[in-house]
C-alpha cells in the first residue's frame, strides 16, 4: 500500500506551500484554519501533522489545542504523531498529567510513529528498557543525524521547562528500571544526563567518566553532553576534546563540528571557528543545513558582523529553522532596523513562548525604539521567569533610567553578575563595584550592551567573545 503522504501528492504540496506562505506573512490565524481543515481531510498525513503542530504553536491556547486534537484523533486513520504533538502541548502548558496520558495513548498505537517520538515518550513515562532498545534502532536507522538533541536529552524542549522535581524523580526511576545487560551503558549515560539537567556539572562529569570504552562510530554521540557540561564549566580544552570524540559518530558529527567552531570563536580564534562552520556547511546532509546556517548567523551576530548575520539567518529561516527569527531580529536591531527586528522577534516569541532570549531582545529593541512600556512588560516577564538573566537587568535598568526611576535602575544594576560589572567598570577607569551616580551606571550599562555586540545569551562561556577581545572593536566582517 502506498504511503498516505505519497497518495495525497500534489494536494499536500499545495497546502504546505499555502500554510508556510501565511506563516511567513505573520497570518498565523489563517494558517491555523487552513491546517485544521487540511488535517480533517487528511488525518493520516505526517506532513500535515507537523504543519498543524507548527501553526498551533503560534499562540493557540491549550483548550483550543485539546479540542482540535480530540476531533482529529477520532479518525481511525489518524497519524499517531498527533498524540505525540498533543502531549508536547500539554507539557508546554505545564500539564504533566495530560502529557503522560497523551504519550500513553501514543505508545498503544502501532504503525508509522517516528522512532524518536517513541523514544521520547518512553523516557518521559520511565519505560527505560523500551526506550534504550528504541535508541539502538535509531542509531542504525537512515536519517538519524537530525535527532541528536532529543536522543541525549529527550526531556528537553526549547519552548518548555520541567517541574523542579522532574529530574530527581527520573533518576530514582532510572535506578529501578529493568534494562538488558548489553544496554547498561545507557543507564550510566542517562544518570549523567539527568544530573547535568539539575545543574550539577561536576557530578554529571563523574558519571560520564564511568562510561565504558565504546565503539566511537556507534556511540561517540554519548560524549556530546559531556562536552556541554565542560563548556558550561568554561573548561574549553576538555570540552574541545569531548566534542572531537563526539564528532567521530555520524549521529553527532555536524553538531559537534559546530560546537568545536563555537569554542574557537569563544577563545579568540574566530577565523578558525568560521572556517570550521564553513566546512560543516559544505559537508552536511541537507537536513542539517537550516540549523547550520542559523548557527553561522548566530556566531556572526555575536562577533558583530550584523549584515553577514542577517544573510546567514535568512538562509536558515528560508530552509525552515525557526530559531533563526530570534537572532535575525537581534541583527536587525543592531543595524537600527527596528520594524524588521520586531516583526522577527514577535514571531520568535509566538513560536517559543518561553524562549527568554527572544524576549530579552524584544525588550531591548523596544527600549531602543523608545517604547518603554512594552519593553518593561517583556523584561519583567523574563526576570520573573528567570531571575538570574543578566541581560534583562541591563535593559530594565536602562529603561528605568529613561523613565526617571534611578532607584529602580540602581536595584537592577546591583543584581547583575559582579564579573560583568567589575569588568565594565574597569574599562571606564573606575575601580569600584558600584558606580558613582546614575549617569555613571548608565554609561556602564550602555558599554556592556555595546561591547557584547549581538550576544544576549545568559551562558557564561560566551563571555570571552566580548571580554577577551574587548581591546579591539570587531571588524565589519570577521575573517573566515
Amino acid at each position: 500500500m502506498n504511503h498516505p503522504d505519497i497518495k495525497a501528492g500534489a494536494a499536500l504540496d499545495e497546502i504546505s506551500r499555502a500554510i508556510n506562505a501565511l506563516l511567513d506573512r505573520n497570518r498565523q490565524d489563517l494558517a491555523q484554519k487552513l491546517a485544521v481543515n487540511a488535517v480533517r481531510r487528511f488525518p493520516e498525513s505526517a506532513v500535515l501533522a507537523k504543519l498543524l503542530e507548527k501553526t498551533l504553536s503560534c499562540g493557540a491556547d491549550i483548550a483550543l489545542v485539546g479540542r482540535i486534537y480530540s476531533e482529529v484523533l477520532r479518525s481511525p486513520d489518524a497519524y499517531p504523531g498527533h498524540y505525540y504533538n498533543l502531549g508536547m502541548f500539554y507539557k508546554r502548558a505545564g500539564d504533566i498529567a495530560g502529557m503522560k496520558r497523551a504519550f500513553s495513548d501514543f505508545l498503544r498505537l502501532p504503525g508509522r510513529a517516528e522512532l524518536i517520538h517513541t523514544y521520547i515518550a518512553c523516557c518521559t513515562l520511565d519505560k527505560y528498557g523500551q526506550a534504550f532498545e528504541t535508541a539502538e534502532r535509531i542509531i542504525g536507522a537512515p536519517g538519524r543525524e537530525n535527532v541528536l538533541s532529543r536522543l541525549w536529552n529527550p526531556w528537553g524542549d526549547r519552548s518548555s521547562s520541567a517541574p523542579a522535581d522532574f529530574f530527581s524523580d527520573r533518576l530514582a526511576r532510572l535506578a529501578r528500571a529493568s534494562i538488558k545487560k548489553e544496554l547498561e551503558h545507557y543507564r550510566t549515560f542517562f544518570r549523567g544526563v539527568l544530573i547535568f539537567n539539575t545543574g550539577d556539572n561536576g557530578a554529571a562529569l563523574r558519571e560520564f567518566e564511568k562510561l565504558p570504552d565504546l565503539p566511537p562510530k556507534r556511540y561517540g554521540w554519548m560524549h556530546f553532553p559531556e562536552g556541554w557540561a565542560r563548556l558550561y564549566a568554561c573548561d574549553y580544552r576538555r570540552a574541545l576534546a569531548a566534542f572531537r570524540r563526539s564528532a567521530m559518530s555520524a549521529m553527532s558529527r555536524i553538531p559537534s563540528l559546530g560546537r568545536i567552531a563555537e569554542i574557537h570563536i569563544c577563545t579568540g580564534r574566530p577565523a578558525l571557528g568560521f572556517a570550521g562552520l564553513r566546512k560543516a556547511l559544505e559537508t552536511a546532509p541537507a537536513r542539517e543545513l537550516p540549523g547550520l546556517h542559523a548557527w553561522d548567523g548566530e556566531m556572526r551576530l555575536f562577533t558583530g558582523d550584523y549584515k553577514a548575520a542577517v544573510k546567514a539567518l535568512t538562509a536558515g529561516a528560508k530552509l525552515g529553522d525557526d530559531v533563526a527569527f530570534c537572532w535575525r531580529g537581534a541583527a536587525y536591531a543592531k543595524l537600527g532596523r527596528f520594524k524588521e527586528a520586531l516583526e522577527d522577534l514577535d514571531k520568535a516569541v509566538k513560536l517559543f513562548p518561553t524562549d527568554m532570549e527572544a524576549r530579552v531582545w524584544r525588550g531591548e529593541t523596544l527600549r531602543l525604539a523608545g517604547k518603554y512600556g512594552p519593553a518593561l512588560e517583556d523584561l519583567d516577564h523574563v526576570i520573573a521567569a528567570r531571575p538570574g538573566y543578566d541581560w534583562a537587568y541591563f535593559n530594565r535598568a536602562l529603561v528605568r533610567h529613561a523613565l526617571g526611576d534611578n532607584t529602580g535602575m540602581k536595584e537592577d544594576f546591583n543584581r547583575i553578575d559582579g564579573v560583568m560589572i567589575r569588568f565594565l567598570t574597569a574599562r571606564l577607569n573606575s575601580g569600584k563595584r558600584k558606580a558613582d551616580g546614575a549617569d555613571r551606571m548608565r554609561r556602564i550599562l550602555e558599554e556592556g550592551c555595546s561591547l557584547a555586540m549581538g550576544n544576549r545569551r545568559d551562558d557564561r562561556y560566551y563571555y570571552p567573545i566580548w571580554m577577551g577581545n574587548s581591546r579591539r572593536r570587531p571588524t565589519r566582517r570577521p575573517r573566515g
